[in-house]
């Protein structure tokens, strides 16, 4: 005779407590349930578009964090095989955000109570399941005790039932006690959640309406959410500027002087993806004091992996120019499916086409970058020769005659170097022009036009 399988308590650790390796993770996957949550209360009539309302309340003082939507919650009958349970999940592979059943347990790592309160339409009653953390650890790290799975998840966890309006309907999801000091920073989690959350773009980046008319004209639909933290709602922060970082602040170093688009589709016209990246003069990769740096990976408008993640659609040699952008790459196609760590798709034939296809798009963006770069040497040669001008004309600032004969020499040197700048710049200027490069649309703020690329004829090489 063969045993049944049997599946022991570590697979619970795996899970749920080792499943992830930034602790924040758990904020992304509380808001996915929600999200999915939301659409279906949208969908049933529930509420309407746009109130929804998904509040994270974040308690540093007494190590508490509270978060809660105001979706469909769940059913009384319903709360025990949907929230006791692990990997069996209800929602629907491909379509829902969120689908495995594992990541509500994120919390268990991070706190001594897991606590879940919720109520359903028309029930006059809430249920809070609660999950003892403590106990959980301290059963998994006993190696002399080999209890089952289901067994283990009976004893750490207790269900009750209290009484609740009948027009309340909600999930609520509690942490006591909670152990890690970055979930409780408030600061640093906005600043992720601003990126990782599928929430609209700030309203101060002023290409935000320009990026929502490419959504709009091109029949594509973002996922948005109303998001608090203590209050107050987040948005992606893309800015206009570009940063440098200095002591106790920081410094406008470049502009934003538009954006361009990406979109590919399959053979039968659906898109597998679309995007958008910023244009500036790219002068170098953003310091982190840029919280959007970098083009991001996107699925239902929840960010895949962290600002590293495009790094691999550049050739080896150029990934750097991933920091010279911030932009997004939704993943629209049905098979491009994130995995359990939700840091990449899982692996098929689908996913291979999309990385083709996005490692071509991006050979366009190392281009522009090179490009930038010449551009940039040219005009410094230029500017040089400028100053050492404006140098010889001021009079007062010779300190000696071989001073002003040496400057002389350098001026002619850097005329002829100018000269060709100009002529070099004149090429790029008609090359980008000629290739459609998406440099075009700010070609005039990239490379003067040549009337003002001129320098004084009077200034002569006479000896002083």
């Amino acid at each position: 005779m063969t045993d049944n399988p049997r599946i022991g308590k570590d697979v619970i650790e795996s899970l749920t407590l080792g499943m992830y390796e930034d602790c924040r993770f758990i904020y992304r996957e509380y808001i996915q349930n929600s999200a999915d949550q939301v659409d279906k209360a949208v969908a049933e009539g529930l509420i309407n578009a746009g109130e929804d309302e998904i509040h994270i309340t974040i308690n540093p003082k007494e190590r508490c964090i509270v978060i809660e939507d105001n979706a469909t919650g769940i059913s009384s009958d319903k709360v025990i095989p949907i929230l006791r349970n692990i990997a069996h999940s209800t929602k629907k592979r491909g379509e829902d955000k969120g689908f495995r059943g594992i990541g509500r347990l994120g919390g268990l790592g991070y706190c001594s109570k897991l606590i879940f309160e919720t109520t359903f339409a028309g029930e006059e009653v809430k249920s809070i399941m609660t999950w003892d953390a403590d106990l959980l650890k301290q059963i998994i790290n006993d190696r002399d005790n080999s209890e089952e799975a289901v067994d283990v998840l009976a004893r750490v966890t207790d269900t009750i039932h209290k009484k609740e309006a009948a027009d309340k309907h909600y999930f609520k999801v509690i942490l006591e006690n909670v152990t890690s000091d970055e979930l409780l920073n408030v600061e640093r989690v906005k600043n992720y959640l601003s990126m990782v959350a599928p929430v609209d773009i700030s309203s101060q980046f002023i290409y935000r309406s320009q990026i929502n008319k490419f959504i709009k004209d091109n029949g594509l639909k973002v996922d948005a959410y109303n998001i608090y933290i203590n209050e107050e709602q987040i948005y992606k922060p893309y800015t206009t500027h570009i940063y440098k970082e200095i002591p106790g602040s920081k410094k406008a170093i470049d502009d934003i002087l538009g954006v361009d688009f990406l979109l590919s589709k399959d053979s039968d016209g659906n898109i597998i993806y679309w995007g958008w990246y910023s244009l500036s003069h790219l002068g170098g990769q953003m310091e982190r004091i840029n919280i959007a740096r970098g083009i991001r990976l996107r699925k239902e408008n929840i960010q895949i992996g962290d600002e590293e993640i495009c790094k691999k659609f550049f050739a080896t040699t150029d990934q750097r120019f991933s920091f010279y952008y911030f932009g997004e790459i939704h993943a629209t196609s049905k098979y491009l499916i994130p995995n359990s760590r939700r840091d990449y798709f899982g692996e098929n034939t689908y996913l291979y086409e999309f990385e083709k296809r996005v490692k071509h798009d991006f050979m366009h963006l190392k281009d522009m970058c090179y490009d930038a770069s010449d551009i940039r040497n040219n005009l410094k040669i230029i500017d040089k020769a400028e100053e050492l001008e404006e140098k010889i004309k001021d009079k007062s600032d010779y300190i000696s005659k071989k001073e002003h004969v040496d400057l002389i020499k350098q001026l002619e040197e850097y005329k002829k170097k100018s000269e060709k700048a100009i002529k070099q710049l004149e090429k790029r200027r008609a090359k980008i022009e000629d290739s459609d490069s998406p440099l075009g649309k700010i070609i005039d703020k990239l490379i003067p036009t040549s009337d003002k690329l001129h320098f004084n004829k009077s200034i002569t090489t006479r000896r002083a």
